[in-house]
């Protein structure tokens, strides 16, 4: 029967393979609309191949530099995604969203913080905002009776997804330090929808060319 580290190594094998065949599927038609998510994919998978590479060399301590480091970015990408292909988001809203990634990486990266102790407390507010973007267009689709399938799919996954991001970062230090048994279904089961999430995004980027945006 796979130890958790086998369905774990498999996952993120996976994860990076989705993500690989996404970019290639962008790079091959290079269309001006899917730019935003080109750069988006090629990000998470430059992400999530170095947590992989350094995982395989056994060297777990750079984890709490790549967490922050795909929470912001994460936030930063989402919030121009949305604002490309759910709502308009105002600048108003955009800049205090910018500057808050850039101070939350600040703290995270270089706060120096021991493995035994370290908490993402600031990527509380990071799931938030992402989960309150996910709201909005639950409601305009509610005001409008207008549903696109391909961004509805996506928009339940960013939320869940983010939703459970937020238990994550409330609880990271136990789910890193407390016994594998008790932690491994957690985080297989976020392995799992981070990799519906990237399929999810991908699909947008197929779909981009047919769709109003």
């Amino acid at each position: 029967m796979p130890t958790y580290n086998d369905l774990s190594y498999y996952l993120q094998f996976t994860i990076n393979l989705t993500l690989l065949t996404g970019l290639g599927l962008f790079a091959k038609t290079g269309k001006q609309s899917k730019q935003l998510l080109l750069i988006f994919i090629a990000g998470e998978l430059a992400l999530e191949m170095y947590d992989l590479i350094l995982r395989l060399m056994k060297i777990n301590t750079v984890n709490i530099y790549i967490y922050p480091l795909s929470q912001s970015f994460g936030l930063l990408m989402i919030t121009e995604i949305y604002n490309k292909y759910f709502f308009r988001i105002s600048k108003a809203v955009k800049w205090p969203v910018y500057v808050f990634a850039g101070f939350s990486l600040f703290i995270n990266i270089f706060y120096a913080q021991k493995t035994e102790s370290v908490t993402f407390y600031l990527n509380i507010i990071t799931n938030i905002i992402i989960c309150s973007f996910a709201a909005v267009y639950f409601l305009n689709i509610i005001r409008n009776s207008k549903i696109d399938k391909t961004l509805f799919i996506l928009n339940i996954l960013i939320f869940l997804f983010f939703s459970i991001e937020s238990i994550i970062s409330t609880t990271f230090n136990f789910l890193i330090n407390n016994h594998l048994e008790w932690v491994a279904p957690v985080w297989l089961f976020r392995g799992v929808l981070l990799w519906f999430f990237y399929i999810a995004f991908i699909n947008l980027g197929c779909r981009v060319g047919k769709m109003k945006v």
